[in-house]
C-alpha cells in the first residue's frame, strides 16, 4: 500500500520551497510527482474544501509555468518567519503548542499569523502541528521498538488512542498496521 501523501508532505514541500530547497523527496529538476500529488489533493479537497482545492490547482499552475513560489505565496509569512515557526514546532513537538506562541515567534498578531500561515503552508497551524507529529511518529515506529503509547507521548499526543485516531486520518491505516507494512526486514539487507 502506498503511503498517503497529504498534509505532511505538502507542509514539508512548502517549508523546503521557502528555504530555497527542492521539494522533499523529489529531484530538483522534476516536479511531476509534486504536480500529481497536488492534483490528487485538489480532487479530494473539491468535495470538502473548495478553497483548498483552488489553492492546490494554483500551485500546479505555478509549477507548470515555472513561476517563483514567492509570487504564489503573496500575503503569507516571510521566509524567515516560516523557518522560525517551523523550527519552533519541531523543537516543541512533544509538548503543548498554541497559536499564540507560534504567532509570537513570527512577531505577528494571532489572527494575522493564522491567515498568513495558511497562505504559506496550505493548512492551519493546528493541522501542520498534527502532520509533523504524525511524521515524527512514523520515524519513531521505523527507528525504534518503542511501544505505541511511548511514541504517542514522545510526539505530543494525549495518549495512544489520540495517536491512533489522527494517524488513521492521515495515512488511512492504524499505527500498528502501518508499522508492520513499513518495517524493514534486517535479514534481507545483509
Amino acid at each position: 500500500m502506498e503511503e498517503d501523501m497529504t498534509a505532511p508532505a505538502a507542509a514539508l514541500d512548502a517549508f523546503h520551497t521557502l528555504a530555497g530547497l527542492p521539494p522533499a523527496g523529489f529531484p530538483a529538476a522534476g516536479h511531476l510527482a509534486t504536480v500529481t500529488r497536488l492534483l490528487e489533493e485538489a480532487m479530494h479537497a473539491v468535495e470538502h474544501d473548495v478553497a483548498q482545492a483552488r489553492d492546490r490547482i494554483v500551485k500546479v499552475r505555478d509549477l507548470l509555468l515555472h513561476r517563483p513560489q514567492e509570487e504564489a505565496a503573496r500575503g503569507g509569512l516571510a521566509p524567515w518567519q516560516a523557518r522560525r515557526v517551523a523550527a519552533l514546532v519541531e523543537r516543541r513537538l512533544d509538548g503543548t503548542l498554541c497559536n499564540e506562541d507560534l504567532a509570537a515567534e513570527a512577531k505577528l498578531s494571532t489572527s494575522h499569523f493564522c491567515a498568513a500561515f495558511r497562505q504559506t503552508f496550505g493548512m492551519s497551524p493546528h493541522a501542520f502541528v498534527i502532520s509533523r507529529r504524525v511524521e515524527r511518529a512514523k520515524a519513531l515506529m521505523l527507528d525504534t521498538d518503542d511501544a505505541l503509547a511511548e511514541i504517542a507521548d514522545a510526539c505530543g499526543f494525549a495518549d495512544q488512542a489520540h495517536l491512533s485516531r489522527l494517524f488513521r486520518q492521515a495515512t488511512g491505516s492504524s499505527p500498528a498496521s502501518w508499522r508492520r507494512a513499513n518495517a524493514v526486514d534486517v535479514s534481507l539487507i545483509a
